[in-house]
């Protein structure tokens, strides 16, 4: 009878140590790769080392994450019944800390259910099962949720059918040919989205497009449009713009600054951009971050532009020169193109 107590006992300890695992607390930050390793473990990405669960679709047992968000580990079950608890939640624990050279890891999922608690997730966050045919739209969560900072839209596209990574596409499976400016075409898909409500989503006279650098390279943006003015409108979009920065100034630069990229459609100069961060800011706090982080400003183009032209110049020189040392040209001749080249 005290064995068959023990057997008993020895059972729901292993069970109770699998249910209350090291479930992690804080604000992880997700790699991309480690993002991607989420995604195919909710879709229950095959490991071909294991028959049971190659080359199909599984269930998702459980994921444990580095509290660096660097390293991860996840069981899945190939069987339609279930899997039998095994103590999962601490032999997985132990295999993502092998991978993470000393950062410790922790229960971050079960099934599709993110247990990890951060400032956002306060209760525990179910992806649902039909989502899985938009993996965009889970990604979107778990940014929503702070757990992954990087544009989304650069994560690798999943076949829903196999759950493997389809090499060569994004995560959007979709192509944007909207004529985009060059440097919006650059960012992300919540910029290219803001952009098009930005032009296409009114007649306002007036519209003002301001942005902030982050120090992960994103950049905050905000814009403005009125009838009013444009010291309106542009005023507006650096007081919605700089309250990003004053919500969370540690993802930004020091003593970080918006800046005017846009009226309207057109690129504003780097005058403009002085004039009206010197306007907003005062020119104190304006000229130290332009000294600081002049990668804001077009100069280091118009600097290469004005070095080819001098460069091109000198050759014209050059071969001018050679032409009268040759005498096929008179020293008259040689001083009248000279004086043409150089003005």
């Amino acid at each position: 009878m005290m064995k068959k107590i023990l057997g008993i006992f020895f059972i729901s300890l292993l069970l109770s140590v699998n249910a209350f695992a090291k479930v992690g607390k804080g604000e992880l930050k997700l790699s991309k790769e480690i993002m991607t390793e989420f995604l195919m473990y909710l879709y229950g990405a095959s490991n071909p080392k294991y028959s049971d669960g190659a080359n199909k679709k599984n269930h998702p047992m459980l994921m444990t994450i580095s509290k660096d968000g660097k390293s991860s580990h996840y069981y899945y079950c190939p069987h339609a019944n279930g899997c039998l608890d095994d103590n999962y939640a601490f032999k997985s624990i132990k295999k993502c800390e092998k991978r993470s050279n000393g950062s410790p890891c922790f229960l971050f999922a079960t099934k599709r259910k993110i247990k990890w608690k951060n400032s956002i997730n306060t209760k525990s966050k179910n992806i649902k099962k039909k989502l899985l045919k938009e993996p965009y739209e889970i990604a979107k969560i778990v940014q929503e949720l702070g757990f992954y900072d990087n544009d989304i839209s650069e994560l690798p596209g999943i076949n829903y059918d196999t759950a493997k990574i389809e090499e060569g596409t994004k995560i959007t499976g979709k192509q944007d040919n909207y004529d985009y400016p060059s440097l919006i075409a650059s960012l992300s898909v919540t910029h290219k989205d803001g952009w098009k409500d930005y032009v296409e989503g009114g007649s306002e006279k007036y519209k003002a497009w301001v942005m902030a650098k982050r120090k992960d390279n994103d950049m905050s943006w905000s814009f403005e449009a009125d009838n009013t003015s444009w010291n309106d409108v542009i005023k507006k979009a650096f007081n919605r713009c700089s309250k990003y920065i004053d919500q969370k100034p540690k993802s930004y630069p020091n003593k970080a600054i918006c800046i005017l990229y846009y009226k309207g459609t057109t690129p504003t100069t780097d005058n403009e951009k002085i004039k009206t961060a010197r306007i907003y800011y005062g020119e104190e706090k304006a000229n130290a971050f332009f000294e600081k982080y002049p990668y804001v400003l077009n100069k280091k183009i118009i600097a290469e532009k004005e070095n080819q032209q001098s460069s091109g110049i000198v050759s014209q020189l050059k071969e001018l020169k050679k032409l009268f040392d040759e005498g096929i040209l008179s020293k008259e001749e040689f001083e009248k193109a000279k004086k043409k080249i150089l003005n």
